[in-house]
């Protein structure tokens, strides 16, 4: 009879619980905060690589701009060299004495005073 009881109650719930199909709401793909939150990230990630390339660019431009000083400078350099060479040729005492004999100087040597350097 225990048996026959068990199978009376299973059939009284299976008739009451109507076997219709529930369907579940649709779920979406994203939710709106995640939707938001991948938004703000994409924004901050634009951001990030543009202040990126905008550092790259100013590195970039800083390093020509150097170049081109240094380029400036060793052309000055050369240049004070050469101006160097040129007052070591001028001021050759021999040359100055040519020019000095030239223009109708004459050396004595009672009023030579030697200067070193």
């Amino acid at each position: 009879m225990s048996n026959l009881a068990y199978q009376v109650q299973k059939q009284q719930i299976q008739t009451q619980t109507n076997p219709r199909t529930i369907e579940a709401p649709a779920r979406k793909l994203f939710t709106k905060g995640e939707v938001m939150i991948w938004g703000v990230m994409g924004v901050v990630l634009i951001a990030g690589l543009v202040w990126l390339i905008s550092l790259y660019a100013s590195v970039y431009q800083a390093t020509a701009k150097i170049e081109t000083m240094r380029n400036d400078i060793t052309a000055e350099s050369k240049i004070v060299e050469d101006y160097h060479l040129q007052v070591t040729e001028l001021s050759n005492p021999e040359r100055i004495m040519k020019l000095a004999k030239k223009q109708g100087f004459v050396l004595d040597s009672k009023n030579v005073k030697v200067v070193e350097n």
